[in-house]
């Protein structure tokens, strides 16, 4: 059964949106993380995704995609249970955690290095991450590299997006007001931060690569794999 996802779930930006279904823009962001790691598809790989949102969930199910299987992870509670119901299939699955962001779950639990998932004792070939550092202070970014390092695999990779500008500054948000509404980085910063979480850069690429609705992105592996 396809599935159709209620639009209030959708929250990609507005010009995201334009572009094309959630389903499609979801298919050309996997391919291209596939791309950028190595990988020909999914299908061999177990995949964690840190802030799923909805749109994989719609592209694994609606394009078919090809892949191990998915767990998804969300602070949004009422989309994860809609997913559980909805996203009827068995390589998939759904978790909601309660944890804190100044603007989009300011009553959840602060994060720390020891923070777990809700995943029990489960490993991943992939963890990833789209526009979910772009709403991080640099300590709760640090918590979660560290957090999804203890969840993949020896042989595994990190890729995450992130909003990275040259300059001295280290992080910066660019509405003050609302802290984590947009939150930027330098590129030493990050690499640092990443570096204490037990993380080393592959790659790094420019926002828009390939005309893609993606900000600046990494793949990482983990140190000394």
């Amino acid at each position: 059964m396809p599935l159709d996802v209620p639009p209030h779930f959708n929250r990609n930006g507005p010009d995201v949106q334009a572009l094309a279904p959630a389903a499609d823009t979801g298919l050309w962001l996997l391919q291209y993380m596939c791309r950028r790691i190595g990988l020909t598809d999914l299908s061999g790989s177990d995949v964690l995704d840190y802030g799923c949102g909805s749109r994989f969930a719609e592209t694994i199910i609606n394009r078919e995609l090809p892949i191990r299987s998915y767990t998804g992870v969300d602070v949004h509670r009422p989309m994860i249970d809609f997913l559980r119901a909805n996203a009827i299939d068995p390589r998939l699955t759904f978790e909601h955690m309660n944890a804190r962001n100044p603007f989009y779950n300011p009553d959840g639990e602060p994060l720390s290095r020891r923070s777990a998932l809700p995943v029990g004792d489960r490993t991943f070939d992939i963890a990833c991450m789209f526009s979910v550092i772009t709403h991080q202070v640099p300590a709760d970014a640090e918590s979660i590299f560290a957090m999804l390092r203890r969840y993949v695999r020896a042989g595994g990779h990190l890729f995450f997006s992130a909003s990275i500008e040259d300059g001295d500054f280290g992080y910066r948000e660019m509405y003050p007001q609302e802290p984590t509404r947009y939150s930027v980085y330098t590129p030493r910063l990050m690499v640092d931060i990443l570096q204490r979480s037990g993380w080393r850069v592959l790659s790094q690429a420019p926002r828009n690569d390939q005309d893609l609705p993606i900000l600046e992105s990494f793949v990482c592996a983990p140190l000394g794999a």
